[in-house]
């Protein structure tokens, strides 16, 4: 049996970690039962041992990090192991897999975090607490973390219009690789898939009023590509059931 922790559900992502996401998308594919483990935030550090997620467990064995974890389901899987068709691109696959964790990655983070008013709807659903003090947290938080985690990221140093501009060249490469192709190094569904797709949804799907979501919502084709990854994988719901 294996057990994937994640952070609690927030802005209509069923799994707001985009790493989790991943990790659940292979898990999907390869057939695996498994249970979902969201502990409160309250108890967050209390719950889960490795202090970060997905943290995995693996009758009793501990795994982290997307990617060893990615391995470890694939042997755990056979004999239904990833396809390998003939004509991936693994240079495409690697490319695309690096765009999205190396620099997407943090411009979705700025886009959800660097505003205090907004950041503060977050944890407000994080935190569902009348004690919790929502938006100094969220000051404390952008002063302390956020600030300095993003300055040491692809576009650390970048002005808002900088960081809009980057996030439309990814947008743009995403858009036109997907309006090619069924799914990111071939036409049939790869490891790589299972990581753009799940920065992807994290961003598309995410309720809170931010300004990248809407350019994302431009183009269907993201929309068109998250369901045949899911169709792929079995079955998989990105979000949480609207109200």
């Amino acid at each position: 049996m294996l057990e994937l922790y994640g952070l609690p559900s927030c802005a209509g992502l069923r799994s707001p970690s985009p790493w989790v996401m991943k990790v659940e998308l292979g898990i999907r594919y390869f057939g695996l039962n498994y249970s979902l483990t969201q502990p409160e935030m309250i108890y967050f550090f209390r719950d889960v041992p490795s202090k970060k997620v997905p943290y995995l467990l693996v009758d009793g064995e501990p795994f982290v990090e997307s990617e060893r974890i990615l391995k470890v389901l694939e042997k755990r899987g056979a004999p239904r192991s990833i396809q390998h068709p003939d004509d991936v691109d693994h240079a495409i696959g690697i490319a695309f897999v690096r765009l999205v964790e190396d620099h997407l990655f943090p411009i979705i983070c700025k886009s959800k975090h660097a505003d205090p008013d907004r950041t503060k709807i977050m944890w407000a659903e994080m935190f569902p607490y009348s004690w919790f003090p929502a938006g100094l947290f969220t000051k404390m938080m952008q002063r302390l973390v956020w600030r300095r985690r993003l300055a040491n990221t692809s576009i650390g140093g970048l002005s808002d219009d900088e960081v809009r501009e980057e996030a439309l060249k990814d947008i743009r490469a995403l858009e036109a690789l997907l309006s090619k192709t069924n799914f990111i190094a071939s036409n049939s569904i790869t490891m790589y898939d299972f990581t753009v797709a799940a920065h992807i949804a994290s961003i598309l799907y995410w309720r809170i009023d931010n300004w990248l979501a809407p350019l994302f919502r431009e183009h269907k084709v993201f929309y068109h590509y998250l369901e045949k990854v899911a169709e792929a994988v079995g079955g998989f719901d990105y979000e949480l059931p609207r109200a």
